[in-house]
């Protein structure tokens, strides 16, 4: 009675181990350091996006132009004083 229930426990530790370890504790002292003024890198940063930012409003507004000369975009501006006469509804 008692080998089996030996066995068993045997068995249960050797498939139950953890060979994980524990990971180290970061502190603050780990973080990393600001280094540089932080305004040239905002400054950059911003020059990029105000640089997308032009190039988006440049092709936005460049094909609603080619769009408009080309008759492929209708904005409908142009309402007639009257409303035209077609003789197949009557």
């Amino acid at each position: 009675m008692q080998a089996p229930r030996a066995l068993c426990r045997h068995t249960i530790k050797q498939f139950g181990k953890r060979y994980a370890h524990q990971p180290a504790q970061s502190t603050y002292n780990d973080l990393p350091q600001p280094q540089g003024s932080w305004q040239t890198h905002h400054d950059a940063a911003q020059r990029r996006y105000n640089a997308h930012l032009v190039i988006g409003i440049g092709a936005l507004i460049g094909t609603i132009a080619f769009g408009k000369v080309a008759g492929l975009l209708e904005t409908y501006s142009d309402n007639p004083e009257h409303p035209a006469v077609i003789e197949s509804y009557k």
